[in-house]
């Protein structure tokens, strides 16, 4: 049996010998977070957020459009200058008014009974299917000019080039004007067979015919061919049914 140890039985530890050191608590690791994303990620991901809320942004715009459009405007003046530009020729080079003196458009479907001349002969053989026309006036140089609009309809697109051909030619009659046709009066004139224009479009010709209120002369020639051609648009709304 060993002897019990005793305090300073062993002498202290010599040069040679090691001390022993006590540990030294470590200290805890820091918690690592997400790390954070490149910049290239971040700028990528605000690219796609800017689209999105552009092609939002357009359809809500679309959508607003859209309503506007359905709803005429969506103005009370848009709507109500549709409804008053009805009544209004469209726009040319010379302001035309209706002439008050009728009712409205004159209409027929016997062509023979309102021409003369080489027409009327053309009638007997290839009669219009309808007949359309109005008087209208206008502010021309300081005087009052009067147009009638006749609007033919023919049978085939054929007949109507024939018709408009024939028209065009010296001394062969025409359709009869409204005051021609004793339908209206315009102070002493008997016809308004002084300004001429006509147009054919598939199986319908547009035939009009001026002159001044006052009457005209050869030199007026130039002027009321000039009116008669302005009036011309004029046929698009008389053929319009009503």
């Amino acid at each position: 049996m060993s002897d019990p140890y005793r305090p300073g039985q062993y002498p202290p530890p010599g040069p040679d010998q090691t001390t022993r050191i006590p540990p030294v608590p470590g200290r805890p690791m820091p918690q690592r977070g997400p790390r954070p994303r490149p910049d290239g990620q971040r700028d990528k991901r605000r690219e796609y957020l800017l689209k999105g809320l552009g092609l939002l942004l357009v359809a809500v715009v679309s959508g607003m459009l859209w309503w506007l459009i359905q709803q005429g405007g969506g103005s009370p003046d848009s709507a109500g200058a549709g409804a008053s530009g009805k009544n209004k020729p469209p726009a040319g080079k010379y302001v035309f008014t209706k002439s008050t003196e009728l009712s409205g458009p004159v209409r027929d479907s016997n062509c023979v009974e309102h021409s003369y001349r080489k027409v009327q002969t053309f009638f007997k053989t290839k009669n219009c299917t309808s007949l359309v026309r109005q008087l209208y006036s206008a502010p021309v140089n300081g005087k009052t000019a009067f147009a009638s609009v006749a609007v033919v309809v023919m049978p085939t697109a054929q007949d109507a080039q024939d018709l408009k051909s024939l028209t065009e030619q010296d001394d062969t009659g025409n359709v009869a004007d409204l005051v021609r046709d004793k339908k209206v009066k315009v102070g002493t004139l008997s016809n308004l067979s002084n300004g001429f224009a006509a147009r054919v479009q598939d199986a319908t010709v547009v035939i009009v015919e001026a002159n001044y209120e006052s009457g005209s002369k050869d030199a007026d020639k130039q002027a009321l061919d000039d009116v008669a051609n302005d009036a011309l648009r004029l046929g698009d709304e008389l053929r319009q049914p009503g």
